[in-house]
């Protein structure tokens, strides 16, 4: 009779220092292979943002929406922002999230103003989550916050003489804990890095002029010096590869979407704490509307 002979413990060993091998090689794989998947499907959410956005400019007489648009004293319907006034053009909210944000769409429901009232109605569910959205408004540019009686400005395509070189709205991030790790969702608006033309492409401000509005608000503009803040970059985030992948999905004022790298965002522009920088270069700037 014949024993069948069995795996002495250094085969063992082996088998299972290669299965750990393998797995060391191949984990990295799969996780960059899903973190593409996603980057694949937020660039197609954008696509679908944008194509919204323009469908929009074109029954609204080629005005883009108002950021924010404020009838009410507090932040409830028939308060809106752009991501909710584009919603008859989108299949569903959904599409205004980006699949790398960890944040899930009911995480969002949240009034934005006190980070603790959750929509207890379809209406404020709607606003809350929109408010939170993955897709930060150019807000300074393509539709100033603040100084008319609802709120806001509303900018017709006619005054963007490069389009398809101008940022309409890019990823965005809700805040940031002392470690820098985000939470929230994004955000519906955000800043660009600078306002002010350097001596050298003739000086001044280089947001559009609104005769009659004033008092602006703004996040801060970027602050390099805080890399931990939440308005490093503006409220503009990274999504993709975080602060080592630096890549944001951006929708420009044509209505085409591409990604691009945080330093291709600041180009043209001396990026510094507060808008203390200057634009050096405009027909690089990508986020006026020159």
């Amino acid at each position: 009779m014949t024993r069948k002979r069995g795996f002495t413990l250094i085969e063992l060993l082996v088998v299972i220092a290669i299965i750990a091998i393998l797995a060391a090689i191949l984990f990295p794989v799969f996780a960059g292979v899903r973190e593409r998947a996603k980057q694949t499907s937020c660039i197609s959410n954008f696509r679908n943002e944008a194509m919204a956005v323009m469908a929009y400019t074109t029954a609204y007489d080629d005005y883009y929406p108002l950021t924010q648009y404020m009838a009410s004293p507090q932040y409830e319907p028939p308060d809106s922002v752009a991501q909710l006034l584009i919603q008859p053009y989108m299949k569903s909210l959904q599409v205004l999230m980006c699949p790398s944000d960890p944040t899930s769409l009911e995480q969002r429901n949240l009034d934005p103003n006190d980070d603790k009232t959750p929509g207890n109605t379809q209406a404020k569910h709607d606003l809350y989550i929109a408010s939170r959205s993955d897709f930060g408004i150019n807000c300074q540019y393509f539709g100033p916050l603040g100084g008319g009686p609802d709120g806001g400005i509303a900018i017709n395509q006619s005054l963007v003489g490069a389009p398809a070189s101008s940022i309409y709205a890019v990823e965005s991030v809700w805040g940031r804990d002392g470690s820098g790790n985000t939470y929230g969702g994004g955000n519906y608006a955000i800043d660009p890095p600078c306002v002010t033309y350097a001596a050298s492409q003739g000086g001044g401000s280089s947001l559009p002029p609104h005769t009659g509005h004033t008092g602006y608000y703004w996040f801060g503009g970027w602050t390099p010096s805080q890399p931990n803040a939440w308005n490093v970059f503006g409220g503009a985030w990274p999504w993709h590869g975080g602060l080592s992948g630096r890549t944001c999905d951006v929708m420009l004022a044509d209505g085409h979407a591409k990604a691009l790298r945080i330093e291709q965002l600041a180009a043209g522009c001396d990026v510094k704490d507060g808008w203390g920088g200057t634009i050096f270069d405009k027909n690089a700037y990508l986020w006026d509307l020159q």
